[in-house]
């Protein structure tokens, strides 16, 4: 389960484009290719507002910055990711694995529990990606951390039968990712990609042509500026919101499609009154800007020319002309509090904002083709407030296709609960790292922190279900001999990461080797040397009668 951030936090909302700059592509709607898409529609002539534009610029009191608040300790990577993906989806999960199975073959003898299904997960969130799923158990391509978890032919028969919902209630529904939905239940809004190339979806599989993975399952999302994901919503044409565990409220549904979901995704967010979200000419209606301002949200994004009312701002084709130099812009603001800016740069943008005006201008470095030199260009502070804060979903894209969990299934589903994991493990990095860096602490990595949250995982299970190991992997784990980094003259010597170094889980266990410089007593002018190592930490400590640093050390 995922948790939405309180206090000032910048939210991203887009369709395409992170930001703007010079290699934009002119905006559209290529993507939308299923039939049953609501297309945005302007609210009736009723509900409309008129509109007085002043030349004005808008003045507001910047938001507090988001301050993370330091832990009293960093935790272990496993235990952040138990926040988001916890005991009670591991729980539903397994009784409904157990359901299916017995839906299936009534007379079946088929049993899990947790502990298996959490090794089943940690067997699927590795960071080595083998061509096939039988590779990982073959005598040739064999990955001991794999396969002394689970036999080969078990992990096949979980795949097979894993569920995540009750077969015999998708009648009365019209959610179409009914076999998914208890999965996501989080809080958040902007658009990605699940990769998903097969047909058994049908039409509930989009291709979007701009997108790194052009075929898979379309989502919005709600995330923060470090690739936090708050909430999504899974799209499925007109039953989209119906779905969403906050429907819509009348106030709501007045709005177009698109701004709908904003309007939706934004009420879940815990405080709004600090918040400010930003998002691309997919969302952004006049009608969405006043909805927002009128619940104390702030709100930046670029606008299509038909969907802002006709602010009285210099023509775009005036703009666009070669006489008209980069860097000019133009600005108006409503008499409710509404900044209309159109700026050109390449190409000519137009932003609604209620959060930040035009100033203070700044530049910013662009190409000129002309003089064949990087020149500066006048830019407003809200352009640069958008270009700063716009890469959100891009920035949690990244992360979670860094180490994607292999999912390879007719099942289509499945591709869904992959990524569900792997947002999981992002968030619980990006959390992580906030922690790390409010203690002043150098964080792991994400494969590191990936393969921290595998080892929590599997030895977590392996503790409780021992039985179901051979006593020749208990004794492969308890290894006699240990690789230790030679020392170089000159240079530091290895320090384990702390997370390791503490992490008792791990089986810290001293191994014998050649002699060297103790890593816990040993000072300058005084060097104490030892034949002990531990086996996780790779660093060699005092073990004997007069001193035990290696004790001392793990504390």
């Amino acid at each position: 389960m995922w948790s939405s951030l309180s206090h000032s936090e910048e939210i991203t909302l887009h369709h395409r484009s992170p930001a703007i700059s010079d290699d934009d592509e002119e905006d559209d709607d290529d993507g939308l290719a299923d039939p049953d898409f609501v297309p945005p529609t302007h609210p009736q002539p009723g509900h409309s507002m008129p509109t007085t534009w002043h030349k004005v610029d808008l003045n507001n009191t910047a938001l507090p910055e988001y301050q993370h608040s330091a832990p009293d300790y960093i935790d272990m990577p496993f235990q952040y990711f138990i926040r988001y993906f916890d005991a009670q989806i591991i729980s539903h999960i397994t009784y409904q694995t157990n359901l299916y199975a017995a839906q299936k073959d009534i007379n079946t003898t088929f049993s899990t529990n947790e502990n298996e299904i959490m090794t089943f997960l940690a067997i699927l969130m590795g960071v080595v990606e083998l061509p096939s799923v039988e590779d990982y158990w073959a005598m040739e391509t064999r990955v001991p951390q794999v396969a002394n978890l689970m036999s080969s032919k078990r992990f096949r028969l979980l795949k097979r039968v894993i569920h995540f919902n009750n077969n015999t209630q998708i009648s009365g529904t019209s959610d179409r990712f009914f076999k998914v939905w208890p999965l996501f239940n989080p809080q958040s809004v902007d658009e990605v990609m699940v990769a998903y190339k097969g047909k058994t979806a049908g039409n509930l599989r989009q291709y979007i042509k701009n997108k790194p993975d052009k075929w898979g399952f379309k989502l919005f999302a709600r995330a923060s500026e470090d690739g936090f994901i708050h909430d999504m919503v899974l799209y499925q044409g007109k039953t989209t919101l119906e779905a969403h565990d906050v429907p819509p409220t009348p106030e709501q549904k007045v709005l177009g499609a698109t701004s709908q979901i904003v309007a939706v995704l934004a009420s879940t967010m815990s405080s709004p009154t600090t918040t400010a979200i930003f998002a691309d000419n997919f969302f952004t209606s006049m009608e969405l800007v006043r909805y927002l301002r009128d619940h104390n949200c702030r709100y930046t994004g670029t606008a299509r020319d038909n969907r802002i009312r006709n602010p009285p701002l210099k023509a775009i084709k005036e703009m666009e002309k070669k006489a008209v130099p980069r860097g000019t812009y133009d600005y108006v603001t409503s008499d409710d509090g509404i900044l209309a800016v159109r700026w050109k740069d390449t190409r000519t943008v137009t932003l609604l904002s209620t959060d930040m005006g035009v100033e203070p201008m700044s530049s910013v470095i662009r190409y000129c083709s002309e003089t064949k030199m990087k020149e500066p260009v006048s830019c407003p502070a809200v352009i640069r407030s958008y270009n700063a804060n716009m890469g959100g979903i891009d920035k949690s894209d990244l992360l979670v296709h860094l180490y994607r969990t292999p999912m390879k299934s007719k099942r289509w589903y499945l591709h869904l609960f992959a990524y569900v994991m792997d947002v999981s493990i992002t968030n619980a990095w990006v959390v992580y790292r906030r922690d790390s860096k409010a203690l002043g602490v150098n964080g792991q990595s994400l494969k590191d922190f990936r393969i921290q949250v595998f080892r929590g995982d599997s030895g977590q299970t392996s503790a409780k279900s021992s039985s179901r190991r051979s006593s020749s992997s208990s004794v492969e784990s308890l290894t006699t001999s240990v690789d230790v980094p030679e020392p170089v003259r000159g240079h530091c010597s290895h320090t384990p990461n702390e997370a390791v170094r503490f992490d008792l889980s791990l089986f810290h266990a001293p191994v014998h080797a050649k002699c060297q410089t103790c890593k816990y007593c040993s000072r300058k002018g005084n060097i104490v040397r030892s034949n002990v190592v531990c086996r996780v930490c790779k660093v060699h400590l005092c073990m004997n009668s007069e001193r035990n640093c290696f004790i001392k050390y793990h504390e």
